[in-house]
Parts: structure tokens; sequence; C-alpha cells
């Protein structure tokens, strides 16, 4: 973590970190003026992606295409300062949907603290989309938070729950799959048939984590995932069942492997039948 601010204001620029060192030193005069530095970051430190894809920086691992330049300004500023969790909090309190989600992206780059599953429940219970991408996608910060203090696996459930019902990848949760239960795989089924039932779309990667924690019911939805007019849900499915990893299963993948138009599913389906 010692060297996060350095490797922060390197990939801002000299000019950005230049600016940055007054602000850090008006906060530390006055410790009131925190929460009007911090709204004024997009407007002198941009919105424009930081670039570079996935990579390790901080304490986590981030995709940092959808990481703003105000967002590692943020995390500087509260670094250099030493913002306190109660001043973060207060940032959130306080705070607009922009600065929220600002504040949100900062803690993929830090170590989860209490503050970390605090806000992680502030998120569960809203329905901004954008708080929710900012606090669970685009970094492994859901994974390293599962299991703290304050975020057990049936709180982490709800929110990956939510992921689900507003049909958020599951590659944007960075090894988020590695928290599938059978719980989970439950309440994604349930969800599933309350959606198959309106007629409305269900969420792809269902298949994938019913396979990696089965519960009743998961086995047949995964078969008759293979069949489904989705390609996308034909590979999911697909995937779920090879996680499954049951042979007894294979002649389901052999029956449909003939029939299969898509070459990354044929080529699940070939590991599938072994």
């Amino acid at each position: 973590m010692s060297r996060l601010p350095d490797d922060l204001a390197a990939r801002l620029g000299a000019e950005a970190a230049r600016a940055l060192a007054p602000l850090a030193a008006e906060v530390r005069a006055d410790r009131s003026r925190l929460p009007v530095v911090f709204p004024s970051l997009p407007r002198t430190f941009g919105r424009e992606a930081v670039r570079g894809g996935r990579s390790a920086l901080g304490a986590g691992r981030v995709d940092l295409d959808a990481f703003r330049r105000c967002d590692l300004a943020a995390t500087w500023l509260l670094l250099a300062t030493e913002a306190t969790d109660a001043e973060r909090f207060d940032l959130w309190a306080h705070g607009d949907i922009e600065e929220r989600a600002m504040l949100l992206r900062t803690l993929a780059l830090l170590p989860v603290t209490a503050t970390t599953t605090r806000l992680f429940g502030e998120v569960q219970r809203t329905n901004v989309v954008l708080h929710l991408e900012a606090a669970v996608c685009d970094s492994d910060l859901f994974v390293r938070a599962t299991g703290q203090a304050g975020f057990d696996a049936t709180t982490a459930n709800k929110l990956l729950l939510k992921a689900a019902f507003l049909d958020l990848p599951l590659r944007r949760l960075f090894d988020a799959e590695r928290t599938a239960n059978a719980e989970l795989s439950r309440m994604l089924i349930d969800l599933a048939t309350e959606r198959e039932a309106a007629g409305r779309a269900v969420w792809r990667d269902t298949w994938r984590l019913i396979g990696r924690a089965p519960c009743p019911g998961a086995v047949a939805r995964l078969i008759g995932g293979l069949e489904h007019g989705d390609d996308g849900v034909r590979l999911a499915a697909a995937e779920g069942l090879l996680a499954l990893n049951r042979t007894d299963l294979r002649p389901f993948a052999a029956e449909r492997l003939p029939r299969e138009p898509r070459a990354e599913v044929r080529t699940v389906l070939q590991r599938l039948c072994g």
C-alpha cells in the first residue's frame, strides 16, 4: 500500500500530480474542507477513462478501462489526507450520485475496512445502478470483502442477486464465481422462474453459478439450458455442467453436440463429452 500514492500519481501524470498536492495540504490544514474539495475532483482531473485493462493496483485488481481519472485522484486524496472511516462515510452521506460513485470506486484500491462493508450495505438498499456497478463491478473487491466482518455469505448473496436482477455480467465481478453456494443457487433459480413466468429474460450467468453449487432443480435447469434459443444461455449452461463435473450427464452433451451451431459452445460440449 505504501507505493499506491506514487502509482496513482504516475498514472495521472506529472501535471495532475502537481495539482493534487495543494488540495491535500488544504484538507490537512482544515478537515472541514474535505467535503468541499472531494466533489471538485471530476472538474479538476476529468472523467476520462484511465485505460490499461485489468491491473493490480493498491490492495486489489481493477479494470482501469472502467476507472476514471477523478476516481484515482479521489483515492490519492483520501490516502494523502489520511481520511478516517467516519470522514469517508460522511462523504457518502452528503454526496450526490456521482460523488458517491467516485467514493465507491476508491474502495477497490484500498484494504477492506468497516467502511467498505458498511457502504456495501448502503448499496444493497439502493436502486441506483451506477452505485452497484461502482461498488462490485470491474474489480475483485466483492470477493475480497465476502466473509469479512459485516459482509457474510448471506449479505453477499443478496448483493449478487441484485446484480442478477440488473443483468450485470458476472465477468465484471472478478472471481465472484468462487463465492457460489447452494443458497445462492436456490435464490437465482427462484428469480429465474419468476422472470420466465413474466416473460422476461433470465440472467445468463445463472447457469454458470448453479453448476458450481447445485441445489434441487439445478441439474434440470442446466440440461434444459443446452436447448435454449439464446447462444449465451447455451454457453453458460454448458459451462455450468462442466463445473458440475458429473460423468453421468455426458450423454446430454453428446446428444446436443452434433446440433450445436456455435463453435464456442461446441468446444465446451466436447470437453463435457470427455
